[in-house]
Formats: structure tokens, sequence, C-alpha cells
């Protein structure tokens, strides 16, 4: 059984905007999904090439959506004898240190 594999020459650009080649080798999987892809848009096999490695690069370095953070409430319940008005008396009664 023989595998073929899709060398593929392309120019990009470099930081200086220079033109550079590279070649690329291609899984024959990959290769078959960007000809179609070149088929189906009327792009070039290059401007394909671009498109799908921007997309992918876009997908691979999003950063990933954080989960909302919950917490749980807890019914503590209500002591009579405090004024939950005045924090400055309930803070002294939690640090045990008489307010100046």
């Amino acid at each position: 059984m023989m595998l073929y594999c899709s060398c593929i020459d392309s120019t990009v650009l470099s930081s200086y905007h220079h033109s550079m080649r590279t070649t690329v080798t291609l899984e024959p999987d990959v290769s078959r999904r960007l000809r179609e892809l070149s088929r189906s848009r009327k792009l070039s096999f290059k401007e394909a090439l671009n498109a799908a490695l921007r997309h992918g690069l876009e997908h691979m370095l999003a950063r990933p959506k954080a989960k909302p953070f919950h917490t749980t409430p807890e019914d503590m319940g209500v002591l009579a004898h405090l004024n939950y008005d005045n924090i400055g008396d309930l803070l002294e009664l939690t640090e045990n240190t008489p307010r100046k």
C-alpha cells in the first residue's frame, strides 16, 4: 500500500515583509480537504491554505472562556442581640479589639 503526501511550496511573509519560500508536507486527508475547499470557494490552493491556517491558528491561540464563578449562599441566621446597622461594632466583636 502506497501513501502519497502533498508537498506544497508556499510564499510566506516574514516580520520585515520580505517574501520567504517554505515547503509544507501535508497529510493526504489535509491535502484532499484543502483541494475541496479551494474548488468550492473558487480560491487558489495557496489562498485556501492561508485561509485555513489563519482560521485554525485563531481558534488554537484563542484564550479559553473562563467558567463563571458561583457561590452558594448560606443562611447563617440573625442574632437578635447584634445591631447589624453598625459595621464598626460588628467588626469589633469579630476582631476582639476595642475601637478607639
